[in-house]
């Protein structure tokens, strides 16, 4: 192994670095070699000597530390390949029916920085920190060799690169990208304009949550989306026979739902405009839906947020729970990994206190197997779902 700059972590932070929490904070690095450039590889070490393992180190970076290994070996494009081999081997068998997957899910998938989704024959890149931005060439390889996309493209504009000291980024990354990239989940066709969409293309996370909701649709009955985006939710639930409403304030991604909805032959109603205001209207039309989905977007990038994302919940869930008939579903979802299923619980029951009525929890779900949970890095879960049926 070549010889590498050495960082050296405190004590109290030994136990969780080398228990594989993949994340070394500032407050955790007792010692660093001087002249360590961003994202330069480093031997990570207690005090004392003892190897801890290997990874990123960025001096300026938020979170200064990030381990890739905790073994004695080269972090060379064998290493990525690697990863990549063993991401594709915990997703084997495990989704089906679609040409559209996560192929690398960051920490979860041992590979800090970087999140891939493959969408048939398109990849869809994010590289985060200067560690993944330094290894890019080697990343990008080994990405192509194990995919075989004939086409990919960067959506590295997240907030974490300006945290690291990176410039956002965002174009091909090679092939002759489409103006839009088509995919199919079960008997849907699905698309969307690659550098126009939100994050990297579409939300892969909410599609058994899709599914779920798609069984409890009852043809002929509303279902309302909030929060739509492109409407996954919608045109499931609209190809089960359901009167399928979206509501969302992104236009372009209403406009997308309505080119998939003609192409699929179905038929989704829109509405434009603030989630909370769109509902507010429904109700004074007194619309009445037999399922309704809320999934905003993460509300809570800090766990200070929490309260005040949790009393949105509050307020979409009680208009929701009121236009809601007997029996009918409710589906509130969270991509906040502050918010707790426990959050979700407290502001549905305040809810349906509001609504004055009650409902029973079916199910708690949480993301699908290609987008790993693993336990040593608890930031990995992040999406939590409470269905609940209404009294």
């Amino acid at each position: 192994m070549k010889k590498s700059p050495t960082v050296t972590i405190q004590p109290q932070a030994v136990r969780r670095i080398a228990g594989r929490y993949p994340f070394g904070h500032t407050g955790d690095i007792a010692d660093a070699d001087t002249g360590i450039t961003p994202g330069e590889v480093v031997n990570v070490q207690a005090q004392g000597g003892a190897f801890l393992g290997r990874g990123y180190f960025n001096p300026q970076g938020a979170t200064p530390l990030r381990m890739l290994t905790w073994a004695k070996e080269e972090v060379d494009l064998g290493f990525y390949r690697a990863r990549l081999k063993a991401a594709r081997a915990r997703r084997e068998g495990r989704i089906l029916n679609t040409n559209a997957v996560r192929v690398l899910h960051a920490e979860a998938d041992g590979l800090p920085g970087v999140v891939a989704d493959q969408f048939g024959d398109v990849l869809s890149v994010q590289l985060r920190n200067a560690g993944v931005e330094r290894h890019r060439d080697l990343i990008l390889k080994a990405l192509k060799e194990d995919t075989g996309a004939a086409a990919a493209f960067e959506r590295s504009d997240t907030g974490e690169r300006r945290k690291e000291g990176l410039a956002l980024q965002t174009g091909v990354l090679w092939g002759e990208l489409p103006d839009r990239v088509e995919f199919f989940e079960d008997d849907l066709n699905l698309h969307f304009a690659p550098l126009d969409a939100q994050k990297t293309g579409f939300f892969l996370d909410q599609r058994d949550n899709r599914r779920l909701m798609r069984t409890l649709v009852q043809p002929g009955a509303g279902f309302l989306d909030v929060y739509s985006y492109t409407g996954g939710f919608s045109l499931h639930a609209a190809r089960a026979g359901a009167r399928a409403v979206a509501v969302d304030k992104d236009q372009v991604a209403l406009g997308a739902l309505e080119q998939a909805a003609r192409g699929n032959g179905v038929s989704v109603g829109v509405r434009w405009g603030d989630a909370l205001e769109q509902l507010a209207g429904l109700e004074k039309e007194k619309r009445r839906f037999g399922a309704i989905v809320l999934d905003p977007p993460t509300l809570a990038k800090r766990r200070d947020d929490v309260p005040r994302a949790k009393r949105i919940f509050t307020d979409g869930a009680a208009s929701a729970l009121r236009m809601l008939e007997g029996g009918g579903h409710l589906l509130i979802s969270t991509c906040a990994h502050y918010i707790r299923v426990d959050d979700l619980l407290d502001a549905a029951r305040v809810a349906a206190a509001e609504a004055n009525t009650d409902a029973e929890v079916m199910a708690v779900t949480y993301q699908p197997a290609d987008h790993p949970h693993l336990l040593s890095v608890p930031e990995s879960l992040y999406l939590k779902s409470v269905l609940l049926r209404k009294a």
